[in-house]
C-alpha cells in the first residue's frame, strides 16, 4: 500500500513539473486562467483577453461600440463590432500575457479613455496597442483600436526625429493653412477618427481641417507618451492647448523615403 502510494506522489510530481515546463516553454493550455490570476491587470483588459481566448463572438462584441472601429492599417479597416467580433474569431494563437502602459481620460463628459496596452501572443509575439475606450451603463466598450507587433527595433528608434516632425506641424498649423499641414505631415492613405464617418486620404482630411485656416486659430501639442512599437511605427498620446484643449492621438509611419508621417489620428 505504501509503495503504490510513494508511485501515486512520483506520478503527481512528474505531472506538475511537465506543466510547469509547458508554462515556461508558452505551451499554455489554459492562458484565460493565467491572465485572470494576475491581479495587475485591470478588469476590462482581463474581460478583452479571456473574451477573445474564448473564441466566444457574442462575448467579444458586446465589449465593443455597435460602430467600433479596429484599424489593422490604413489600408485595412474593420468597422462595427460584429466584423470585429468575426475577425477575433478566425485568428490563431491565444493571448497569455496583457498589460496597460498608459491610460488617460480625454473626455469626462463622455468617460473616454485613450490607452496604450501591450499583450502577447502564445507568450511570443508581441503586440502595442493604442485603444479608445468609455465607460457605458458601468461597462466599458472599446470605440477604436489599432495594434501593431513590436520587436527590439522600437529600441533603435531615434524618437527625437518625430518630435522635429511635431514641432513641424505645430508650425504649419498656427500658420493656418490646413493644405500644407496636411500634405506635409500626413500619409496619403491617412486615417481621421472622431465620433464620425472615417476620414480617409489627404484631400478629406484638409476639407476637415479648414477650420484650421481661420487666423484666430492656434495649437500646441504637448506628448504625454510617444512609445515606438518598432522601426517603422509610433503611438502617441498627448495634450492640445489653444484654440482646443483636448486629448490626441497620434500614430506615425515611416514612408518609402524614411520619413515619419501620420497615418492615423484622432481626438475626442
Amino acid at each position: 500500500m505504501k509503495s503504490r502510494i510513494i508511485i501515486l506522489t512520483f506520478l503527481f510530481l512528474i505531472i506538475m513539473g511537465c506543466k510547469q515546463q509547458e508554462i515556461k516553454k508558452g505551451n499554455i493550455s489554459n492562458p484565460q486562467t493565467i491572465i485572470a490570476q494576475n491581479i495587475n491587470v485591470p478588469d476590462h483588459l482581463k474581460n478583452w483577453a479571456n473574451s477573445i481566448n474564448k473564441n466566444n463572438v457574442d462575448s467579444i462584441k458586446n465589449l465593443y461600440d455597435a460602430n467600433s472601429v479596429k484599424i489593422i492599417s490604413p489600408d485595412n479597416i474593420i468597422e462595427n463590432s460584429s466584423q470585429i467580433a468575426n475577425y477575433y474569431n478566425v485568428q490563431k494563437g491565444k493571448i497569455t500575457s496583457i498589460k496597460s502602459l498608459f491610460s488617460v481620460e480625454a473626455n469626462s463628459k463622455r468617460k473616454i479613455n485613450y490607452e496604450l496596452i501591450s499583450y502577447k501572443i502564445d507568450n511570443r509575439k508581441e503586440f502595442i496597442g493604442i485603444v479608445i475606450w468609455r465607460i457605458e451603463n458601468e461597462k466599458i466598450v472599446r470605440e477604436f483600436e489599432f495594434s501593431n507587433e513590436s520587436n527590439l527595433e522600437a529600441k533603435k528608434v531615434d524618437t527625437t526625429s518625430i518630435s522635429e516632425r511635431r514641432k513641424l506641424w505645430v508650425q504649419l498649423c498656427n500658420e493656418n493653412n490646413s493644405k500644407n499641414l496636411v500634405k506635409e505631415l500626413y500619409s496619403n492613405n491617412t486615417i481621421y477618427y472622431n465620433h464620425k464617418p472615417l476620414v480617409k486620404g489627404t484631400e478629406d482630411l484638409i476639407k476637415e481641417y479648414n477650420y484650421m485656416d481661420n487666423k484666430n486659430y492656434h495649437l500646441k501639442l504637448h506628448p504625454l507618451i510617444l512609445k515606438a512599437v518598432n522601426a517603422n511605427f509610433a503611438f502617441e498620446i498627448g495634450q492640445c492647448t489653444g484654440s482646443y484643449n483636448g486629448k490626441y492621438i497620434l500614430v506615425w509611419g515611416k514612408d518609402s523615403e524614411g520619413k515619419w508621417k501620420i497615418i492615423t489620428d484622432s481626438n475626442i
